[in-house]
């Protein structure tokens, strides 16, 4: 074939050249005569383009080679030949992200940031405590409320990302000071509020004092004789003295939360007694049940009614008499619950187990 790159060093000198050998090839070519314009289009495209290629930079080579013979065969033989997935090569570095995902929403999710709860209808701190993983005095110190009982439905609670102190920051407040306060450990409050040593503090600002503790100051005789407002709610009913017995062993709260209901805690399993002579007037073997999981209710000869919620097992059925201190079930953690231990009301008459 004839090289004419010696004569055309230009580009496009070349390429005019190219077109107008075709041209004569078509024109000087016999009805039957095989086309011989492609082989010779495409070996004459490949030299001169590997010559280009010698010659420009790297950088700027995309798809000069596909291109040209692509343009040649639309314009020249007829049509487009079928294309392949390697016509066009790409720098890797040439794609990159049009409007990515921000992730700047993920702060507002920081392990180390208050919490606020809005108190829900039958709700008792101890509960919220569990659910959070903080202790009630955390709850308490944190909204300034000296007593459970002390909430009510649609209040905000501010709840910390751990037990301790929420403490906001007063002017001339140091770090060591703070610690002192709360008998915790300064190493601890540096590190969960991402504070350098000896840096400064801004007046108002929150910070977490973990496993802090306040002291309460010392009561008056008058605050002491004080009830709870729950207490004080259900204190007008009859005391029915030993009537009742306790439902269960464990740790008592001593709390009114619900209506007229104290927990006692203890691990699941735990024997759950009547806590007087009755009938079974109500049972509940599954379900959430407001709350109160799997529960039993025991109507009493004198009128009350006693309740025993988030139970794992049931042994009675309604309509069956039971003693006082028979076995009815065994403690569990169903319904709203994080914890084993049973709930315990008294209807229509003082809750034996509440802490006056």
């Amino acid at each position: 074939m004839l090289r004419f790159k010696p004569l055309f060093a230009g580009e496009s000198a070349q390429i005019a050249l190219t077109i107008g050998a075709v041209l004569v090839l078509i024109t000087t070519r016999s009805p039957n005569q095989p086309s011989i314009v492609g082989p010779v289009v495409r070996h004459y495209i490949e030299e001169t383009s590997a010559s280009m290629i010698t010659r420009e930079d790297p950088e700027k080579q995309f798809s000069h080679i596909n291109d040209l013979a692509a343009a040649v065969q639309d314009s020249i033989l007829g049509g487009p030949e079928q294309s392949s997935p390697l016509d066009h090569t790409f720098r890797e570095d040439s794609i990159q992200a049009i409007d990515a995902v921000s992730t700047d929403y993920l702060d507002d999710y920081k392990t180390n940031k208050v919490a606020e709860y809005t108190v829900q209808p039958g709700d008792a701190i101890s509960f919220i405590a569990s659910d959070y993983g903080v202790s009630v005095n955390s709850i308490l110190w944190a909204n300034k409320i000296s007593s459970p009982d002390n909430i009510k439905p649609g209040q905000i609670l501010k709840i910390p990302p751990i037990t301790g102190v929420i403490h906001t920051v007063q002017k001339g407040d140091t770090i060591s000071d703070i610690s002192k306060k709360y008998k915790a450990e300064t190493n601890r409050i540096l590190a969960f509020n991402d504070l350098k040593e000896g840096g400064s503090l801004i007046p108002g600002q929150e910070l977490i004092v973990p496993d802090g503790t306040i002291t309460p100051e010392p009561k008056t005789a008058a605050r002491s004789s004080k009830t709870s407002v729950s207490a004080k709610r259900f204190a007008y009913l009859p005391d029915l003295g030993s009537f009742f017995r306790t439902p269960a062993a464990g740790f008592n709260w001593g709390v009114i939360h619900g209506r007229n209901g104290v927990d006692v805690a203890n691990s699941c399993g735990t024997p759950i007694y009547a806590a007087a002579d009755g009938t079974i007037s109500a049972t509940a073997a599954v379900g959430w049940n407001g709350g109160f999981g799997k529960y039993i209710k025991v109507g009493h000869p004198n009128g009350t009614e006693t309740l025993y919620a988030h139970l794992s097992k049931i042994k009675v059925s309604p309509g069956q008499a039971v003693e006082k201190g028979q076995e009815i079930g065994l403690m569990g953690s169903t319904g709203r619950s994080t914890g084993c231990h049973i709930h315990f009301e008294v209807h229509g008459a003082r809750n034996p187990l509440v802490k006056y």
